[in-house]
């Protein structure tokens, strides 16, 4: 896979490596269900048992998420969709996507402590950034991000057999359980090299400060500096 000069990735190979390993670590390319961040949020609201009898039913109502007008839990209490006192269930787009696996399970937690508090999710996740396709973005727009001009944006070539443009989101970030039904594996992954890359460019999205290496001279070059 051959990249532009103006793309940091030119300056690093490769940039993806083929790999079969069972481990899902970080730089792994995989496909999943990921949120899309509308502006507006909505809350699935229970105004009652579907029949009256049978409580596993229940009648729903899709309305705003207002932090100023929570959900309240409903009465009788509904067991079909349980709902305690500051939860809500949230519903949001959802669109099947490529993501790069930014962050993995950290060490085990043991199980006494994991089990302790009902409530508290300290079971494994995986933390993806998405991955949007530019073919309807400015061509102007994507040549910028390609020279590395927004922290939140990494211009990318995927290595599938479209061999689309894409710009990886790290401004939607998001967790997901490690249900292998929730994601599908590649068999592809950043090298350690581009991990490096990657690295800097997520400490630069959440500082606002570019340190001194690569990516900073790589920009400075980009941008004629």
């Amino acid at each position: 896979m051959s990249y532009p000069e103006d793309a940091i990735q030119s300056l690093v190979a490769p940039w993806w490596t083929a790999t079969q390993s069972s481990t899902l670590a970080r730089g792994r390319l995989v496909y999943a269900f990921v949120q899309r961040a509308d502006a507006h949020s909505f809350a699935l609201t229970v105004e009652g048992r579907k029949e009256p009898a049978e409580p596993s039913s229940a009648r729903m109502r899709l309305s705003p998420l207002r932090s100023d007008a929570p959900p309240k839990p409903p009465s009788p209490p509904s067991p079909a969709v349980p709902l305690e006192a500051n939860e809500a269930w949230c519903v949001r787009r959802a669109h099947w996507r490529p993501c790069l696996v930014v962050g993995a399970t950290g060490p085990a937690v043991h199980r006494p402590l994991r089990t302790a508090e009902r409530e508290t999710p300290v079971g494994p996740a995986l933390l993806l950034a998405p991955y949007d396709d530019v073919a309807a973005l400015d061509a102007g727009f994507v040549a910028r991000a390609r020279r590395a001009e927004y922290p939140h944006l990494l211009w990318d070539r995927l290595p599938l057999a479209s061999d689309r443009e894409v710009l990886l989101r790290l401004d939607q970030m998001q967790p997901i359980g490690r249900d292998p039904l929730g994601f599908e594996w590649t068999e592809h992954a950043l090298s350690p090299a581009a991990l490096s890359v990657l690295d800097a460019w997520l400490a630069w999205n959440l500082t606002g400060a570019l340190a001194p290496g690569d990516l900073r001279d790589f920009r400075d070059l980009a941008r004629g500096g």
